[in-house]
């Protein structure tokens, strides 16, 4: 794993484009994206699509199980330097810093409206999107909003420990909190 985070954190210093793989979690999937911090517990990652940045994703640096760059010369990396915002930029407008779980959710919870929440070691075919209600010493409330952009008026109890990923500021989120709008308040239990 030390191979990984000095490549992780070379990568983030240069701002290399990175693929990562988590095969314990989900096999078969990789995650492309600039590189924007890696610690012992976190990587946080500009995700891209089709060479275009699509939102934030922070993964737990233990479930990584390989990192691949092509360094300075990733077509992705050379066009966002032509075309697009260089060098990439960090969430909350320089901000953010790398934290333990309860700390990333409060800061992402306090700058985006919505967060995609993986527990991929409970069901790796599991997203939860949704507004953070609150949060405790160990587990968050997420009032959750569904793919037809219908809000729930009950809210999910996640446990900090078992968060695997957490996605924000993607193009998928804009679209369900602009159809879905403001939260509706919570049921009374």
């Amino acid at each position: 794993m030390g191979e990984r985070r000095q490549l992780l954190r070379r990568a983030a210093e240069e701002r290399w484009v990175v693929r990562v793989e988590r095969d314990g979690l989900v096999p078969d999937e990789s995650l492309q994206g600039f590189a924007l911090a890696s610690d012992r517990d976190w990587t946080l990652l500009l995700v891209l699509t089709d060479s275009m940045a699509d939102g934030y994703a922070l993964v737990r640096t233990r479930d990584l199980t390989d990192v691949r760059t092509r360094g300075r010369r990733d077509v992705d990396r050379r066009w966002a330097k032509q075309h697009g915002t260089w060098p990439p930029p960090p969430p909350a407008d320089g901000s953010f810093a790398l934290g333990g779980t309860r700390e990333l959710v409060a800061q992402i919870a306090a700058a985006h409206t919505l967060v995609t929440v993986f527990q991929e070691a409970l069901d790796p075919d599991i997203a939860l999107i949704g507004k953070v209600a609150s949060q405790g010493k160990r587990s968050l409330r997420l009032q959750e909003i569904d793919s037809t952009a219908e809000w729930r008026r009950t809210t999910t109890k996640l446990r900090h420990e078992d968060i695997t990923r957490i996605d924000f500021a993607d193009h998928y989120g804009r679209v369900l909190t602009d159809l879905g709008g403001k939260a509706p308040r919570l049921a009374k239990s």
